[in-house]
């Protein structure tokens, strides 16, 4: 499995899982799913195993536009909050 993304809440906020190992294949998925909206949405990042140099920029980018992130693994929290690349 490269990676999953499940929508598991239709209503606000949506709760999305995203499950495996995310990649720049994936990264325009994953912005379609978030939508226009992103501070209704809160990503589940407890099975996200792994994320390339692009999929990490992509969370950065949603983080700041009021993304909420539960779940992720220490290892990959801290890269998301460490805005340098």
């Amino acid at each position: 499995m490269t990676v999953r993304i499940t929508v598991e809440q239709e209503r606000t906020p949506r709760r999305i899982l995203v499950e495996g190992r995310l990649s720049a294949l994936e990264v325009g998925e994953l912005e379609g799913v978030v939508g226009d909206d992103p501070g209704a949405v809160c990503l589940e990042l407890s099975n996200l195993r792994s994320v390339d140099a692009a999929a990490l920029a992509a969370l950065r980018r949603l983080r700041g536009a009021g993304v909420e992130m539960r779940g992720a693994f220490p290892h990959l929290a801290w890269q998301i909050e460490d805005d340098k690349p």
